[in-house]
């Protein structure tokens, strides 16, 4: 009750402000709404035309995951690169004619051709039973491997990490070309579409508080793009990490899909640039007297519940680790916001 009646107090006019009646209130906030929309759309267009680089972007954290986790399963003193290799030259070699076998594996290293004679023998070794894998193998190297479960083939199985499935259907690929532009174009035209919608609101407000708004679209749009920067280096990896590493504990193979990966993605990224803007609303409102120290630090506790509620409304996938890993963040920017308030308590009413 008492944000409301701070919230909705008579405010005195602006100086040089004109009085609109509804209509044309409701007209302005018309245009608005319409110019925020092109900026989307136009936002979506610039996207559109780099899809390319976009995906890359947002799948490079599911490769980096599979490269790690392959990592993991080979000895030591086998590099990965050097595994990859062996077994995509293991795939061609067989049928090159001898002349061009012999060329071909001339421009490998020593290390590559001793990986990629181990294959064959590996595929060998796993097609029998336990007791008799050994009599194919002959080195101290091919046991290691065959001991550690590398991955044999060139494309990475569900044994070995992830693999991004493609189209299931005829339209599936311009579908998931659209989604991508509009999660990408909302975060580029965001800027843009703060703007109309400061122009409709400043003309009502008084200049200090105009001055405000101001800073806080600046700090807004830096907010944004740290929110999105910590979900994507941060947050994302480690989210994948743990679903990952969840699915292979159960014997369950990673064959995500990239339609549902990258709206995964997306959105996640989208979500906590939208969350880390808390301090851009709650500033504000301390500033221009609706919200006090006092007050909210009495209702820490209905702020933490509706972070909560929040997180599970918004997180893109519907387990308690996600909804957490969102909360936490949220909860920390209100209690930054609570001190800046505390800090504003105690400025002498002169300065304020």
């Amino acid at each position: 009750m008492i944000f409301l009646r701070q919230l909705m107090k008579l405010r005195p006019t602006p100086p040089g402000g004109k009085d609109m009646t509804l209509l044309d209130h409701l007209e302005e906030f018309r245009r608005t709404l319409i110019a925020m929309l092109l900026a989307l759309l136009a936002g979506m267009a610039l996207c559109f035309c780099f899809t390319d680089e976009v995906m890359d972007v947002l799948t490079r954290p599911v490769k980096q995951l599979a490269v790690q986790y392959e990592a993991t399963t080979l000895p030591r003193g086998v590099d990965a690169a050097d595994w990859r290799t062996a077994r995509r030259a293991a795939e061609i070699m067989p049928a090159l004619p001898p002349r061009e076998r012999a060329v071909f594996a001339a421009q490998l290293t020593p290390r590559q051709r001793e990986l990629a004679e181990a294959v064959p023998l590996l595929r060998a070794a796993r097609a029998l039973p336990p007791d008799k894998a050994d009599s194919m193998l002959h080195t101290p190297l091919q046991r290691e491997l065959h001991e550690s479960g590398a991955a044999l083939t060139p494309v990475d199985d569900a044994r070995s990490g992830s693999r991004l499935m493609g189209a299931f259907q005829p339209g599936e690929a311009f579908m998931l070309s659209l989604s991508l532009a509009f999660f990408c174009g909302l975060i580029v035209s965001f800027p843009v579409m703060m703007y109309f919608l400061l122009r409709f609101v400043v003309p009502g407000l008084l200049e200090h508080e105009r001055r405000l708004v101001y800073k806080c679209l600046a700090w807004g749009f830096l907010l944004f793009l740290g929110g999105c920067a910590f979900s994507y280096f941060l947050v994302l990896p480690r989210v994948l990490s743990f679903f990952f590493n969840y699915s292979q504990d159960m014997g369950i193979a990673n064959d995500w899909r990239i339609g549902y990966y990258l709206t995964f993605a997306a959105k996640l990224i989208l979500v906590f640039g939208v969350i880390f803007e808390l301090p851009v609303i709650v500033v504000p409102l301390i500033r221009l007297g609706v919200l006090s120290y006092g007050l909210m630090k009495r209702t820490r506790a209905y702020a933490l519940v509706g972070c909560l509620s929040l997180a599970l409304i918004l997180a893109p996938a519907p387990d308690p680790g996600t909804m957490l890993i969102m909360a936490l963040p949220m909860y920390l920017l209100y209690e930054l916001c609570i001190l800046f308030a505390r800090k504003c308590d105690r400025k002498s009413p002169a300065h304020e």
